[in-house]
């Protein structure tokens, strides 16, 4: 019978303080739930301003790209707050979180960058050039400290104001014809990086150098209209229109001015191409230096001989972990005779990982490779990834130097 009453006593505790855990969540749920709404929405206020509540609209939306994580409405009509995410080749796996808000108006009102190894470097200023701007984004520069990561950073942008704009969501923001055209740069003359501004005059409304002594690039005017010119460290210049159309020809006095400014500022590498080629290929002999019509990362071309077999040789200056000087030389035939650098920098890329490579032998990899048979995976060294794709691109870059000189495709 005690048993019983203890049985009963004990059930009668248990129902007791389910009842009131029961009450008690009644009571709380609400509360937890409005408070983590509450942080949810502090988070998506930061960067819009005034928020009262938000609705995750990204399933109803059409043509997302992969950077856009999450699309957030906020439901008084203030506007849109995206949630972003972008990798770099500097970054490697580590992506950078991003957080947009952009208002009714199609303007970025706020805009913050979640923990990230560039979040350091960029600090607050980097992101905050982007608030005020729609979608035209004008006048944001990639950031000269970090230059993959910015780079990364405003393409994710300009993204999550795309998937607005191409579901109605918001207008889209008018370019200029400088900026139209400053834009079409990383096309016409893919070489050319890091540019920074140069002195301007004439007609000449923006000069632009790049860090790795490619070329020059203007943007320039004649009458009312605007134009692209771009000049390579070998002097050749091409002139195109805000629509992408070379228009070199017809604008001959542009491209007269911007050679003269070019000509006047840039360093010049054939002293440097014919040095190597006269250590580096024994019995060269009638060394003559040539132009080239790319824009890509050989600064000085010339063609050689040695012997009775003519041979051209190209100095690249491609950006890998540090600055990669690379000299290949290419027979009469398309096959890599030689390929050298001043200096292959891996070691620093990951500690001194590379302090024992075997130069000698990565280079003799490449000897016999025609633009035919060259993949690119011949120069990658996967724990140097920088680096040695800084080797890949000038050595497809004198490929296709080579096959412009030649006048064939590559």
């Amino acid at each position: 019978m005690k048993i019983l009453k203890s049985v009963l006593i004990l059930f009668l505790i248990i129902g007791i303080f389910s009842g009131a855990m029961y009450a008690l969540n009644l009571y709380t749920a609400p509360i937890i739930e409005a408070n983590s709404a509450g942080a949810a929405n502090d988070r998506l206020n930061a960067v819009l301003s005034g928020g009262k509540a938000y609705e995750d609209i990204t399933a109803t939306l059409s043509d997302l790209p992969a950077s856009v994580v999450k699309v957030n409405k906020e439901t008084s009509g203030l506007g849109y707050v995206i949630e972003a995410t972008a990798t770099t080749q500097f970054t490697g796996a580590t992506p950078m979180d991003i957080v947009i808000g952009i208002d009714a108006a199609g303007m970025i009102s706020g805009i913050n960058l979640a923990a990230h190894s560039e979040s350091k470097i960029f600090g607050a200023d980097y992101p905050s050039t982007y608030i005020g701007k729609d979608s035209a984004l004008a006048g944001v520069e990639l950031f000269a400290g970090s230059t993959f990561s910015s780079k990364a950073f405003k393409a994710a942008v300009e993204e999550a104001m795309s998937v607005l704009i191409s579901n109605n969501l918001i207008a889209a923001g008018v370019k200029s014809d400088a900026q139209v055209l400053e834009e079409m740069i990383p096309t016409v003359a893919p070489g050319y990086t890091k540019l920074a501004e140069a002195t301007v005059s004439g007609n000449i409304q923006k000069a632009l150098k790049a860090e790795n002594d490619t070329g020059f690039a203007y943007i320039m005017t004649s009458g009312e209209a605007t134009y692209l010119a771009v000049v390579n460290a070998t002097g050749v210049c091409k002139v195109y229109n805000v629509e992408g159309a070379d228009v070199t020809a017809e604008q001959a006095a542009l491209a007269d001015e911007a050679k003269a400014h070019a000509s006047a500022n840039q360093v010049s590498y054939a002293d440097g191409l014919k040095a190597k080629i006269e250590r580096a290929m024994e019995g060269a002999t009638d060394i003559t230096m040539l132009e080239l019509d790319t824009f890509n990362t050989v600064v000085a071309a010339a063609s050689f001989k040695v012997g009775d077999a003519t041979y051209y040789g190209f100095y690249s200056r491609s950006i890998g972990f540090h600055q990669m000087d690379v000299y290949v030389f290419i027979d009469e035939n398309g096959a890599i005779a030689k390929l050298d650098a001043k200096q292959f920098i891996f070691d620093e890329e990951y500690f001194m990982a590379f302090a024992g490579m075997d130069n000698a032998a990565y280079k003799e990899g490449f000897i016999g490779i025609t633009s035919d048979t060259w993949t690119g995976d011949e120069a990658i060294i996967a724990t140097a990834t920088m680096s040695s794709n800084a080797v890949k691109e000038s050595t497809t870059d004198a490929f296709a130097s080579f096959h412009s000189i030649k006048g064939g495709e590559q």
